[in-house]
């Protein structure tokens, strides 16, 4: 990985500032001419790969009002909003390179400032030799069904009232993702689970989470709530389900776990 002087004006800028990234009118991703130089340079540019043919760099802007004709919008904006799959997904990447990048700018390991390396998506440390890659947070995603016609949903402290969602937590050291889902299920709301099935998983950059999604089929146990996350959990049948708007929306892999147990549902009827 090496950050190039100058990309081809006609690339992909995915340009951050300010936590947001700038886009033209219609959410369409500016070319790198359309930043108008780099003089706010803070990161970058670094290059991820190509969409049509076209190479794709992340930037990030130091703060301040945008160049001409761009706008910053969030990210999770950008997610539910943008039509095109190869370009949001590449919107994310950008944002969790740039977010390594600043948070990388110096060795965990010996405070030096560290550098570029010329091969590897890596900053080296001049100091101590150490290699810091860009780091993902593998997490799990599970929709528990009871039966065919029930699913468990939960509402979060953190979610606004009468939004419901799956269960979800991060893989811990030493654990396969497997025992993940039978923890985080046993631990939020106390129930135990079987016939774990792999259903997919989606790149989460808020800020570098990688969501694993399974199903799981209820086995045992009475819903107890874990309450310093969760304030309630619990079985929605299927006609029953919160509306589209409080519920995970079908960009995210919740919601496609979510639509895909519904498709499986009305197939078997």
């Amino acid at each position: 990985m090496i950050p190039v002087a100058q990309p081809d004006a006609d690339a992909f800028a995915f340009a951050f500032s300010g936590g947001r990234m700038l886009v033209r009118p219609g959410l369409e991703v500016p070319d790198f001419a359309a930043l108008g130089g780099v003089d706010r340079l803070a990161a970058g540019p670094i290059l991820l790969g190509q969409i049509d043919g076209r190479s794709c760099y992340a930037v990030g802007l130091e703060e301040g009002e945008p160049p001409d004709g761009l706008t910053g919008v969030a990210l999770r904006e950008l997610f539910s909003r943008m039509e095109n799959g190869p370009l949001v997904a590449m919107a994310g990447r950008a944002s969790q390179t740039l977010d390594w990048w600043f948070g990388h700018a110096y060795c965990g390991r010996c405070g030096q400032p560290t550098e570029p390396h010329e091969k590897e998506m890596a900053r080296a440390c001049p100091g101590c030799g150490v290699l810091h890659f860009p780091r993902i947070n593998p997490a799990v995603i599970t929709l528990v069904h009871r039966g065919e016609d029930e699913i468990l949903l939960a509402h979060d402290r953190r979610f606004r009232a009468g939004f419901f969602a799956l269960l979800a937590g991060f893989v811990e050291a030493g654990e396969t993702l497997e025992q993940t889902v039978v923890r985080e299920v046993r631990e939020e709301v106390g129930l135990e689970v079987e016939d774990l099935r792999y259903f997919g998983s989606q790149s989460w950059p808020f800020p570098s989470q990688l969501m694993v999604g399974f199903f799981a089929r209820y086995r045992s146990g009475e819903i107890r709530v874990q309450e310093e996350e969760l304030t309630e959990a619990r079985w929605f049948p299927l006609d029953a389900l919160p509306g589209p708007g409080d519920r995970p929306a079908g960009f995210s892999i919740a919601g496609r776990l979510i639509a895909r147990y519904l498709e499986d549902a009305a197939a078997r009827r």
